[in-house]
């Protein structure tokens, strides 16, 4: 990216407008005219009520008028002022390059201000005594265009300050939506009643999900999940709880520890013989050599703070050994106690999810 050397001693602030600031904007990918739009002097009026002026007889009405507006996709707005490159950037040019920023007909995202020598970038909704959020002097613009493309271009204007829809449905809880996703979150394993430790401590991801109201107004998660290892996921996908889908009572996600809400999920999955089935006592793939009949049954318990979900969880997994053939039923019965274990098999644990 090619940036013309100046002598700064000879330019003035109209020539800040024309030499750097029209090519920075083009350089950018803004043009007048196009979807990326190039507004330049506009005039705006500022009402009395606007600057907090009372006395209509004594305070006239103000213009003032906007070096350039920039437009994103038509739609989200920035601004830049010149100034003068005699002098350095006061906080009256910035509180000024605010104004028009922040006026009702411009509503800008971002303000700039220029003197030639240097760029600063504020944010409009910050107040004008905020530090800028970039500042660049242009002897730099070639070797940190980028940086200022990551920010100013059209593409990271819109990605930055996408298109906001109302949601005008009943909010989930305390600073939700009526529907929120799930960004992330983990589960963690504490104990069981196999007392296996390969499972205390363990921790599985969530990957995402989201959490809406059905049509019976109950409270629905979809949990999506990843067990850290292959073997557990492929046992969790049978199982269904790879990737969960609970439902809750609860009007709202409360923020009670008292009161938590619950989540419930209960679901059959059939082994057959000859399956493939993730042993956790040995902790590898066996190969069932008779069906089962597998009911598990998941609670989750939890509270929410800011925009996280967290608690505990409650897993119970019943095993249907009722089918055995006689072969098996007497070489189990010899180890009852272990047999017994086996038919409820109960996993607890913590879990925290970010909602956005």
């Amino acid at each position: 990216m090619v940036f013309e050397s100046f002598d700064f001693a000879q330019l003035n602030e109209a020539d800040v407008r024309e030499e750097i600031l029209a090519p920075f904007l083009r350089k950018l990918g803004y043009r007048s005219g196009t979807c990326n739009n190039i507004i330049r002097e506009q005039s705006l009026r500022y009402p009395r009520f606007f600057l907090g002026r009372k006395d209509s007889h004594k305070d006239p009405e103000l213009r003032g008028k906007a070096d350039y507006i920039c437009e994103a996709d038509r739609k989200i707005r920035w601004t830049i002022e010149a100034k003068s490159p005699a002098r350095e950037i006061t906080s009256d040019d910035i509180e000024q390059a605010y104004t028009y920023s922040n006026h009702p007909e411009v509503r800008a995202v971002y303000f700039c201000v220029c003197n030639g020598h240097k760029l600063k970038v504020y944010q409009t909704s910050h107040a004008p005594d905020h530090p800028p959020i970039l500042s660049i002097s242009y002897m730099e613009f070639r070797e940190k265009f980028d940086i200022i493309q990551n920010l100013l271009s059209p593409q990271s204007i819109c990605r930055d300050f996408p298109t906001q829809i109302l949601d005008t449905g009943k909010p989930l809880g305390a600073g939700l939506r009526s529907i929120v996703r799930i960004t992330g979150g983990y589960i963690q394993y504490e104990d069981n009643s196999l007392d296996l430790p390969q499972l205390k401590g363990l921790i599985t991801t969530v990957t995402g999900g989201a959490v809406e109201r059905n049509e019976n107004g109950q409270l629905v998660a979809l949990v999506e999940t990843r067990s850290p290892f292959a073997m557990m996921q492929r046992f969790n996908e049978r199982l269904g709880l790879s990737e969960l889908e609970l439902i809750s009572n609860d009007a709202t996600v409360s923020v009670d520890p008292n009161k938590p809400t619950t989540f419930l999920l209960s679901q059959r999955t059939y082994f057959s013989a000859g399956e493939k089935m993730f042993d956790l006592g040995t902790w590898r793939e066996i190969k069932l050599p008779f069906n089962v009949v597998c009911d598990a049954d998941t609670s989750v318990e939890g509270v929410l703070v800011g925009q996280d979900f967290a608690g505990v969880f409650h897993i119970k997994l019943k095993n249907d050994f009722s089918n055995l053939p006689p072969a098996f039923a007497i070489t189990l019965s010899s180890n009852a106690p272990l047999f017994e274990r086996l038919k409820l098999v109960t996993i607890n644990g913590k879990f925290g999810v970010h909602l956005a």
